[in-house]
């Protein structure tokens, strides 16, 4: 069994932290002769305005713990004055000890309304007190001022064909001419494969490449050299049967002749680690975990790889602290942002491409540990930052301010371990993933992320289904714009991971 020096959830530890932090006064009632069961606190709290038209769940908290035989789907109710019901249902916050419940929303709120939230008076405590006081709170949304578009239903297909094999936690990189190489992943529990194989757009089917790679692959890194090459490095191994092993290995794709070969290791062992390519052709590997007996060990190493002599370097400056399954983009300034990946030290930071330099500036405000974190630029340079570990959020990184904001407008779901993808100037789409606030339940739908307003961004659902959750996917835009969606976990434990593919059109 692995362990670890820093705890965070892999994708087989599935952590329900579900608890929903209730604030705000809701008019309890004052005085010895009021009732003992009355509502305590609500969120969004009473009288909220500027609420964000995709909220997902309205909570509220009561002053005694609730008899579970008098609440039902309708306890709350989230009514429009003179328009009707917004479609939900209630439940128990989880771990509130049956004292508060919440709204789950199933359609988005309309913009710039009253919307009020009414409780049941059919509500009792576990000890027979009948609810009084005032039953109903009120909050305001906010003026989307359009939003959208939001791309319809019909936007995304599955493709002509499946995947050759199906696999997760592989890589897709998209080829100098167009073609897409998936290479390595899990296939089957612990067992990681070496194969790889090509996607055609044209025909949208998956060619095996009879050659293999030199070394089987799962969370590993793929960059596209400027050379049109592409280098693998580190990942899982099945060292034997059920045993995993990280690795230092690395090997380059070439295209020209459809081979891997073999080239310098790595200094250290490397899992979920990320990288990118410098200005002057070498490949920059940073952070990721290394497996230390039982132990996975997050690091804050960094090297870089020349592919004019085939081996990798250290790197002068580590980073400011470990990151794993973090973030990094191409700020296209000079600069690199880091994000998410660590339990230790919340902070993001800069890569400076000039100096070599890392520079960490101040978290987001009340942020957490984002493990599993996905990240896209808008046109204009500034960077959307989704999700990770249990969080919903959508975080706005500010380029020109070098600050990073919390937008407060939340995914539908929180989400760890999904893809965040551009699709135009001003659009992220944000797709599956992982809820680890609700058992770990593997999501099948879609976000969309749209730039713009003073938090930077505003998120919104979208009725974009995959047919089955995805997580540990990848998505990798074509050159005709189209986004392609590949693989991921299966959720019936011992099964082959998920060949489906499919086609969004922006």
């Amino acid at each position: 069994m692995i362990q670890k020096v820093r705890v965070r959830p892999l994708l087989a530890v599935l952590v329900c932290l579900c608890l929903v932090g209730a604030c705000g006064g809701a008019g309890a009632p004052s005085g010895s002769g009021g009732p003992r069961l009355y509502l305590s606190t609500s969120t969004p709290v009473n009288g909220a305005t500027d609420v964000s038209t995709t909220l997902a769940r309205v909570v509220v908290t009561f002053s005694l713990p609730l008899d579970p035989a008098t609440v039902a789907p309708t306890s709350l109710r989230i009514a429009v004055p003179g328009v009707g019901d917004v479609p939900g249902a209630t439940r128990f916050v989880a771990g509130s000890g049956n004292l508060a419940l919440e709204f789950v929303l199933s359609a988005t709120l309309a913009p710039n309304v009253t919307h009020e939230v009414l409780a049941s008076p059919l509500l009792r405590s576990t000890s027979g007190d009948a609810i009084g006081g005032t039953l109903s709170v009120g909050f305001r949304t906010a003026d989307v001022g359009g939003g959208g578009p939001i791309p319809p239903t019909l936007s995304l297909r599955v493709a002509l064909n499946p995947l050759q094999i199906g696999r997760r936690r592989h890589t897709a990189t998209r080829l100098t001419d167009g073609r897409v190489l998936m290479c390595g992943g899990f296939v089957v529990g612990t067992n990681v494969t070496n194969r790889a194989e090509v996607f055609t757009p044209a025909t949208e089917a998956f060619a095996l490449l009879s050659a293999t790679m030199r070394a089987s692959r799962a969370g590993h890194t793929a960059t596209r050299l400027a050379d049109g090459r592409v280098l693998l490095t580190g990942g899982w191994r099945e060292a034997a049967v059920g045993q995993l092993a990280t690795q230092a290995s690395a090997e380059v794709y070439d295209p020209a002749t459809g081979t891997f070969t073999a080239v310098g290791d790595m200094s250290t062992a490397r899992v979920d680690h990320a990288a990118g390519l410098l200005p002057d052709g070498r490949v920059l590997v940073t952070g990721g975990s290394r497996l230390d007996g039982s132990f996975l060990t997050d690091l804050d190493s960094v090297e870089a790889f020349d592919p004019a002599t085939g081996t990798f370097s250290p790197w002068t400056t580590p980073m400011s602290h470990s990151r794993a399954t973090h973030g990094l983009i191409d700020l296209l300034d000079g600069r690199w942002l880091l994000v998410g990946g660590s339990d230790v030290d919340l902070r993001p930071e800069t890569f400076d491409v000039v100096t070599g330099a890392f520079t960490p500036f101040a978290p987001a405000a009340a942020d957490r540990a984002r493990f599993g974190v996905c990240v896209a630029s808008f046109g204009g340079g500034d960077v959307a930052v989704v999700g990770g570990e249990a969080a919903g959020d959508v975080l706005h990184f500010d380029r020109l301010a070098t600050r990073l904001i919390n937008s407060g407008s939340p995914t539908t779901n929180p989400r760890a371990y999904a893809t965040a993808t551009r699709i135009g100037v001003d659009h992220v789409v944000v797709a599956g993933g992982i809820d680890h606030s609700n058992g770990g339940f593997l999501l099948a739908s879609i976000d969309l992320v749209v730039e713009g307003g003073a938090a930077g961004s505003r998120t919104y659902p979208t009725g974009l289904r995959f047919p089955k959750g995805m997580v540990d996917h990848t998505a990798t835009v074509l050159g005709s714009g189209l986004v392609l969606y590949a693989g991921g976990l299966n959720q019936t434990g011992g099964q082959p991971e998920l060949d489906g593919t499919y086609i969004l059109t922006p």
